[in-house]
C-alpha cells in the first residue's frame, strides 16, 4: 500500500472543508423518543466505557440482564453498544460471525420469539402469507415442545450458517405486565415456558446462543415468580449507571458532528442544566435535540450553529415533547381526535407506581372499541409516527395492518404530555368504576351483596352516560360485561321503582295531610272570625261612648261661640255702616279724579298731534336743506370750472401777447427767453 501525504495550504484546506460542508446533505442524527437501532450505532455516544463490562458478563455467563429505570438507555446500550463489539469480533473465542435476533415478549412471548427467529430467514421473508403462517406455527410448536426447543433451533442455525446467535429480549418486563391480561387467551403457563426456554439455552455450554435482556429495575421483584430466573439475574446483571455531565455532553455533541452540523457551547450548557436528574432525561433530551435540529435546518442563517433560539422555538426540554404531540393532535379533524383519544387510552394504562405505562394493542382491537374501520385508526396513527415525530411505534417504515401492535415510543410521553396524562387518569377512573361494578355484580350473583343505591348507583350511571362503555372495551378489564350492565340496569330499575312507590306513599300522605290541614284551617278561620267580630263590637261601643261625650262638649262650646258671634255681628254691623259712608265719599272723589284724567288725556292727545305735525315740518325742512346743499355743491363745482377756464384763457392770452413781442425783438437771446416764457404760459 502506498503511504504518502498530500500537502495543502491552510487556505486550500479551509476552502475544501467549506465546499464539503455545503455539499453535505444534513440528516437529523437524533432518534427522538425511540431507542437507537443497530443501524444507528455510529450516532451512539456517551456509553463507550460501559460496554466492556457488559461484554465480559455476557462472555462468562452466556447471559446478561441490563437493568435500569425507564429512560435510562437500556435498549440503546444493547443495540448500539453490545452488538457492534460482538460484530467487531471482540469476543475473541467466538469470532465476529453473529446473527442478532431481537424480540419482545408482548402478549404472546413464544409466538413473538418464533416470528423474530424466522424473520432472519430470507426465504421466510419472501414467502407468501400462508407459508409464513405455516412456518410460524411450526416454529412455535417446536418452542412449545419442550425446554430444549430454543437450543435445537440454535444448533440447526449454526449448522446452516455457521453463525452464533445473540438473542436480545427487549422490554422483558412485558412478560409480567401482560401475563394476567384478561383481553388475551394466553395463560400464565406460556410465560413460564418462555422463561424455561431461555434458562435451558443458557445451561448448555455447547449451544451457540447467547441471551441479553433489558428490563426495568422496578420489576425485579416479579422475577421471583419464575424459578431460576432470579438466580440467573443475580449472577449476571448490569445496572445502567446514570450518565455523567461529560458523557451527556458527548451524547449531545457527537451526533451533531456526525450529522454535519454545529451546536453552540451555550446551548450545550443550557441543555445539560435543563435535563438535570430527571428519570426521563435521555429520551426527552434526544427528542428536544431532534426538534431543535429540524427547526435549525429549516430556519438557520448561513454559518449559524444550533443555538438557544432554535431550542426555545420548539419549547425546550420542559415543553418540547408535549408541544410536539399537541401539534400532531391539532392536525386531526373532530372525528379523528375522538379516535386518537380512544387510541391512546387503549395503549396506555396507569401502573402500580401510579405512573402511566405502555400497553400495546392491535389496531383491529382499537378500531372495534372506536366503532370504525381499521384504516381510520391507521390514518390517525400515521400522524403520530410520521418521520420527525416517532411518537408511536412501530416506526414509519413499517406497514400497518389490523394485526399490527401499536404502542407509544416511550413512557416519557405518558408522563410529559399533559393531554395524555389526563386521558390516562380518565381511563383509569373509568376502569376502576367498571371493575367495582363488575365485582359488585359478581357478589350479587352469589347473594353476598345487594343492588347498588345512591351515591354508588348515581356515580355508575354518570360513568355509563359519559363513557358509553362497549363490550370490546370492557373485555380488557373483565369479560363479564353483560353481567355488570344487567346488574347496573337492575339496580337502576329497582331504585326507580322504589322511588315511585315512595312518591305514591308520599302523595297519599300528602293528600291526607292536606285534608286535615284544610279542616283545621276552616275551623281556625271561623274562630278567628268570631274573635274579630267580638273585638270589633267592643271597639265600636267604646267609640260610641267617646263620640257622645265629644258631642256634648261640642254643644257647650257651640253655645258660647254663638253668643260671641252675636256680639261680633253687632260690632261688624257698625263697622259696615262706617265703611259704607267712607265708600260713598271715596266714590265721589274717584269720579272727580276720573273727569280730571279724561281732560288730561284729551290734552295729551292734542299735544301728540301737534308733535307729529312739528315732526313732519322738520322732515320737510331737512329735505329742503339737503336739496339746497346739493344745489350749492353743484354751483361751487361749476364756479370752480369757470374759474379754471378763465385762468386758462388768461394764460393763453398772455402767451399769445409774449409771442407777438418776441417776434418784434431783435436780440435773439432775449427773443428766445421771451418765447420760452410764452411757451410756459401756454
Amino acid at each position: 500500500m502506498l503511504n504518502y501525504e498530500i500537502h495543502m495550504e491552510p487556505r486550500e484546506v479551509e476552502i475544501l472543508e467549506s465546499e464539503l460542508r455545503e455539499d453535505l446533505k444534513l440528516s437529523n442524527p437524533f432518534p427522538g423518543l425511540r431507542p437507537f437501532s443497530i443501524e444507528e450505532c455510529h450516532l451512539f455516544f456517551g456509553r463507550e466505557g460501559q460496554v466492556d463490562e457488559l461484554l465480559v458478563k455476557l462472555s462468562e455467563n452466556k447471559f446478561v440482564s441490563v437493568l435500569g429505570y425507564s429512560g435510562s438507555g437500556k435498549s440503546s446500550l444493547l443495540f448500539c453498544g453490545l452488538v457492534p463489539v460482538l460484530l467487531g469480533g471482540f469476543m475473541t473465542d467466538k469470532g465476529p460471525n453473529w446473527n442478532i435476533i431481537t424480540a419482545r415478549p408482548g402478549i404472546s412471548p413464544l409466538e413473538n420469539l418464533a416470528k423474530a427467529i424466522l424473520e432472519k430467514d430470507s426465504e421466510y421473508v419472501n414467502s407468501t402469507e400462508e407459508e409464513k403462517l405455516i412456518n410460524k406455527t411450526i416454529t412455535t410448536s417446536i418452542l412449545k415442545g419442550g425446554n430444549h426447543g430454543l437450543v435445537d433451533l440454535a444448533k440447526r442455525y449454526k449448522l446452516v450458517t455457521g453463525d452464533n446467535l445473540l438473542l436480545i429480549i427487549d422490554q422483558f418486563e412485558e412478560l409480567f405486565r401482560y401475563k394476567t391480561d384478561l383481553s388475551i387467551n394466553e395463560s400464565e403457563e406460556e410465560a413460564s415456558e418462555f422463561v424455561s426456554l431461555l434458562l435451558e439455552a443458557i445451561k448448555h455450554p455447547d449451544a451457540p446462543i447467547y441471551i441479553a435482556l433489558s428490563m426495568r429495575s422496578d420489576y425485579i421483584g416479579d422475577c421471583a415468580l419464575f424459578p431460576g430466573l432470579t438466580q440467573q439475574i443475580n449472577e449476571s446483571n448490569y445496572l445502567v449507571p446514570q450518565m455523567t455531565r461529560d458523557q451527556k455532553r458527548f451524547a449531545i455533541e457527537g451526533p451533531v458532528s456526525v450529522g454535519g452540523g454545529k451546536i453552540s457551547n451555550r446551548l450545550v450548557k443550557k441543555l445539560l442544566t435543563d435535563v438535570g436528574d430527571n428519570q426521563d432525561q435521555l429520551p426527552i433530551l434526544q427528542h428536544a435535540l431532534m426538534r431543535s435540529w429540524n427547526y435549525w435546518a429549516e430556519n438557520k442563517e448561513p454559518g449559524e450553529p444550533i443555538d438557544i433560539r432554535h431550542y426555545n422555538a420548539v419549547g425546550r426540554i420542559g415543553e418540547a415533547l408535549s408541544q410536539h404531540a399537541n401539534e400532531a393532535f391539532e392536525e386531526l379533524d373532530t372525528r379523528e381526535r375522538g379516535i386518537a383519544e380512544v387510541l391512546f387510552k387503549t395503549i396506555t394504562e396507569k401502573g402500580n407506581n401510579q405512573y402511566g405505562v405502555r400497553k400495546p394493542a392491535r389496531i383491529k382491537v382499537i378500531s372495534e372499541i372506536c366503532g370504525v374501520d381499521d384504516q381510520a385508526v391507521i390514518d390517525v396513527i400515521e400522524k403520530f409516527r410520521e418521520p420527525g415525530r416517532s411518537l408511536l411505534m412501530p416506526a414509519a417504515n413499517v406497514p400497518l395492518t389490523g394485526d399490527t401492535l401499536v404502542e407509544v415510543s416511550h413512557e416519557s410521553l405518558i408522563r410529559i404530555w399533559t393531554r395524555l396524562k389526563n386521558w390516562v387518569e380518565e381511563e383509569d377512573e373509568s376502569a376502576q368504576m367498571y371493575m367495582r361494578l363488575s365485582e359488585a355484580a359478581s357478589m350479587y350473583q352469589i347473594g353476598r351483596t345487594g343492588l347498588w343505591r345512591p351515591p354508588d348507583l348515581q356515580l355508575a350511571l354518570n360513568w355509563q352516560k359519559k363513557q358509553n362503555p362497549t363490550r370490546v372495551w370492557a373485555q380488557r378489564y373483565d369479560e363479564a360485561f353483560e353481567r355488570a350492565i344487567v346488574f347496573l340496569d337492575t339496580s337502576r330499575i329497582t331504585y326507580e321503582a322504589e322511588q315511585k312507590n315512595q312518591e305514591l306513599q308520599q302523595k297519599r300522605l300528602l293528600k291526607r295531610t292536606r285534608a286535615v290541614a284544610v279542616i283545621l284551617a276552616i275551623a281556625a278561620v271561623i274562630a278567628i272570625i268570631f274573635f274579630i267580630f267580638g273585638i270589633t263590637q267592643q271597639i265600636e261601643a267604646v267609640q260610641q261612648k267617646l263620640l257622645a261625650e265629644q258631642r256634648a262638649d261640642e254643644a257647650t262650646a257651640a253655645s258660647a261661640l254663638a253668643a260671641q258671634r252675636a256680639i261680633e255681628a253687632e260690632n261688624a254691623q257698625k263697622i259696615a255702616e262706617d265703611r259704607t259712608e267712607e265708600a260713598r265719599i271715596a266714590r265721589a272723589e274717584a269720579l272727580r279724579n276720573l273727569n280730571r284724567a279724561q281732560e288730561q288725556q284729551i290734552i295729551a292727545e292734542q299735544q301728540t298731534l301737534i308733535a307729529q305735525q312739528q315732526s313732519e315740518i322738520a322732515d320737510s325742512a331737512r329735505m329742503i336743506a339737503e336739496s339746497a346743499t346739493q344745489l350749492a355743491q353743484q354751483k361751487a363745482e361749476e364756479a370752480s370750472r369757470n374759474f379754471q377756464q378763465a385762468q386758462r384763457l388768461l394764460f393763453l392770452s398772455i402767451a399769445q401777447s409774449m409771442s407777438v413781442k418776441a417776434l418784434q425783438i431783435g436780440d435773439n437771446n432775449l427773443k428766445g427767453l421771451l418765447a420760452q416764457q410764452a411757451f410756459m404760459f401756454n
